[in-house]
């Protein structure tokens, strides 16, 4: 896990040291850097050492010379592929990954990414015919950020990288504040400002030295079904448990050995379950909280096996602390609240090794989120009951008493009922938005319809079945906040987060199912459930979806502390922020996605523009 870094055309290595600096961060073990003999290629990256961590340093040339290469993430088949290409009489001076996929570009060329199952950002450059590629994993677990001048191109891991150009002007992008709005995050190939871009998931960029003309293409889009090849062949479904072992051995690579985020959920304690099998006894890692409506961790101390349960219980003062400590590091805008509890549980993994497993990914393979049954029903109502009649009662469900309590009933059922006279493809972006179409109209300052604010680029369309579309929009449209907000986390800690259910096998798998095999109403991930019954406790397999989530209220209650580090100039529509927030301390309106959303851009923006 690293930082990558670059620029093509006029490079400047006083710029890219900076670029550098700014991010030491994610790759505090070494600092690396490459220059073409023309001067128009300048690479660099920032190590953390997790696989060989004594020849693994980059960047890595490829065995004919021909190709460099810079690298952030995790190959998790990079072994086959090695074994592979020995076989093909290609030689490695390193253990690590990186040299795999430096030998890989160089034998398979671009089709080599549909190959790797794992995490990346990528970029490698061609001495030979002088072309610079970029490259980001399937589901876009590893960021990667770029903006393009008259005379140079110029990359980063880290949006900050980019901001290291003081005398060029970043201005926010008006609509792409407004998808920010409706999602709490901006999708690739968008970010929060003007000119500036991402890398989509699933992408190649071509970039020529001498032209800095930019040519994009998809190797992967899930809307297209499994990818299979050489490396990824169909599995058998009841060989699920057996290939998933195999699996979990694959992430369990490293230098030190990882530790498991454990939470009451099935995710993590499936993978706790490979390891236990395989003979390990690994280290997890739980937080807790004192609001027993937030708290999981009482329900890890009477899970079996043996295993070393080092469970956190995290106060209101310290989530206080701890929350002004990442206000003044967050540079991603990314509403998900849970950024706070994720950085502080990356925080207590880094006491034990500098890589995690984590289950995220498997709600969206699985059909384990609340949205899929909410969906279902949604369409049963509106085939028996006019629209109109939605239309008529909406406002009834928008205007609600604020709860403390994590997603009780009543959170739940206004959510619902509030959204319901929308199309059906908006239902989805509709109840996971922060504002309803009328309230966001008014923090934009303009008329905006659902259309505009969720459009969802052909995901809900007649040659994709409605369930299929809904897990696509999630992996799509929700899962990449949450990649984003764990990389930001782990990242701040210099810790490796790695995601099982992510791999290109596990998605394969899934798409590749009967829906009916892997999802059934109010019987959330009754796959999973059949395959573990037998070896994980039914109280864990029936227990109902906890998202990793802590009590907002802490701090934005505190008004204090919110006006302490909010800065009103930097606020789109101050006049809204407050008439909301005013309410939510009134206890009128729940009005805590919003507000989150805010205060998060807010800081954003701050540090993006400090020093």
């Amino acid at each position: 896990m690293c930082a990558i870094f670059g620029m093509i055309g006029k490079t400047n290595h006083d710029l890219l040291r900076k670029v550098s600096k700014i991010q030491i961060y994610r790759g505090p073990d070494n600092q690396g850097f490459y220059e073409s003999d023309d001067k128009k290629i300048l690479l660099g990256n920032n190590r953390l050492a997790v696989i060989d961590k004594e020849k693994g340093n980059q960047p890595i040339i490829s065995a004919d010379g021909r190709y460099v290469v810079v690298f952030n993430g995790c190959i998790y088949n990079f072994l086959e592929i090695k074994e592979y290409l020995i076989r093909k009489k290609i030689n490695f001076n390193t253990n690590s990954d990186t040299e795999v996929v430096a030998n890989a570009f160089m034998h398979f060329q671009e089709k080599s990414f549909n190959y790797f199952d794992g995490m990346w950002s990528i970029a490698i450059y061609d001495k030979k015919n002088k072309y610079c590629f970029l490259s980001r994993d399937y589901v876009g677990q590893k960021p990667l950020y770029y903006k393009s001048e008259d005379d140079y191109f110029i990359f980063s891991s880290q949006l900050k990288g980019l901001f290291q150009e003081k005398s060029k002007n970043k201005k926010i992008s008006q609509e792409n504040l407004k998808k920010y709005y409706a999602l709490s995050f901006v999708p690739a190939p968008d970010t929060i400002f003007e000119n500036i871009y991402q890398v989509c998931p699933g992408e190649i960029i071509k970039i020529p030295t001498n032209k800095l003309e930019i040519t994009k293409e998809k190797y992967w889009c899930l809307e297209n079904g499994p990818d299979y090849n050489y490396f990824f062949k169909r599995e058998n479904k009841e060989e699920f448990a057996d290939n998933f072992n195999k699996l979990i051995k694959q992430h369990y690579i490293a230098d030190k050995k990882p530790v498991v985020a454990l939470s009451s959920g099935i995710d993590s304690n499936i993978i706790l379950n490979s390891l236990l099998i395989d003979k390990k006894k690994p280290e997890c890692v739980t937080i807790g909280f004192d609001d027993k409506s937030y708290d999981e961790s009482s329900s890890i101390i009477n899970i079996e096996g043996e295993f070393n349960r080092n469970i956190y219980k995290i106060s209101e003062k310290d989530l206080i602390k701890e929350f002004e400590k990442i206000s003044k590091l967050i540079t991603e805008p990314n509403g998900d609240s849970s950024l706070l509890p994720t950085y502080i549980l990356f925080n207590k993994i880094k006491k034990y090794s500098n890589v995690s497993l984590g289950g995220d990914g498997g709600d969206e393979s699985f059909f384990g989120y609340i949205t899929f049954d909410a969906y279902i029903l949604a369409k049963f109502i509106k085939f028996i009951i006019p629209n109109f009649f939605f239309s008529i009662i909406s406002n009834l469900f928008l205007s609600n008493n604020y709860s403390k309590k994590y997603m009780s009933y009543k959170k739940k059922l206004l959510r619902f009922f509030g959204s319901l006279h929308l199309e059906k493809k908006y239902l989805l972006p509709a109840w996971l938005s922060c504002l309803n179409i009328d309230e966001h109209s008014e923090n934009l300052k303009r008329k905006t319809n659902a259309d505009e604010l969720f459009s969802t680029k052909n995901i809900f369309n007649n040659n994709i079945e409605n369930l299929r579309s809904a897990q696509l929009y999630h992996f799509k449209y929700y899962l990449p906040m949450v990649l984003s907000k764990v990389d930001q986390a782990s990242m701040l800690n210099s810790v490796e987060s790695r995601s099982p259910f992510i791999s290109k096998k596990i998605i394969n798998f899934s798409l590749d199912q009967n829906i009916n095999k892997l999802y059934s109403l109010f019987n959330k991930k009754k796959f999973l459930k059949k395959i573990y019954k037998s070896s994980i406790s039914k109280k864990i397999l029936n227990a109902p979806k906890h998202g990793f989530a802590f009590p907002t209220h802490i701090i934005l209650k505190n008004e204090k502390l919110v006006n302490k580090l909010i800065k009103p100039e930097l606020v789109n529509n101050y006049t809204f922020f407050q008439k909301k927030y005013k309410s939510f301390l009134n206890d009128n309106k729940d009005n805590t996605q919003y507000l989150w959303n805010e205060l998060i851009l807010n800081l954003t923006i701050q540090n993006l523009y400090s020093n």
